[in-house]
C-alpha cells in the first residue's frame, strides 16, 4: 500500500529525506507514544521507565511495517523504502530497523550522511 505518493516517478529521481524530517518524525512518533504509553499505564501495562520505549517500539515496528512510514514520518513527508528495488523492505528488516533505532544508532552516521540503521538494513528514507 504506497497511497499514491509516488506514482509514475522514476526512482532514482527520489530524494533523501532531509535530517531535520527525520528529527520532527522521531520527535513526533516519540510524542505518539508517551501519549499512548500514560494512557495505558498502570492499567494495562506497567508503570515503568520502559512502558514508553516499548510503546514506541511496537507502534513504530507495526506501522512501518504496514505503510512504510511510522505515523511521525508519514506526518513529516518521510517514507522508507529498499534501497535497491525502491519497495517495502519487509519484517524481517523493518525488525532489525527499528530495534536499531531503539539503540539510538539514528544518531551515528556515516561520512556520505547516511545513517547505519539505513545501511545495515539496506533502506532508505526518502521524501514523499
Amino acid at each position: 500500500m504506497s497511497f499514491g505518493i509516488n506514482q509514475g516517478k522514476d526512482p532514482l529521481d527520489f530524494e533523501d529525506a532531509s535530517q531535520g524530517k527525520r528529527f520532527i518524525a522521531i520527535s513526533i512518533d516519540w510524542a505518539i507514544a508517551w501519549s499512548t504509553a500514560t494512557l495505558l499505564t498502570p492499567n494495562l501495562i506497567p508503570e515503568n521507565s520502559f512502558s514508553t520505549l516499548l510503546v514506541f517500539y511496537i507502534q513504530v515496528l507495526l506501522v512501518t511495517y504496514f505503510l512504510q512510514s511510522s505515523m511521525g514520518q508519514f506526518l513529516a513527508g518521510v517514507k522508507i523504502i529498499d534501497k535497491h528495488n525502491f519497495g517495502r523492505i519487509g519484517f524481517k528488516r523493518t525488525f532489525i530497523r527499528t530495534s536499531l533505532i531503539i539503540l539510538v544508532l539514528p544518531a551515528v552516521f556515516t561520512k556520505e550522511s547516511e545513517p547505519y540503521h539505513n545501511i545495515l538494513t539496506s533502506s532508505r528514507a526518502i521524501r514523499i
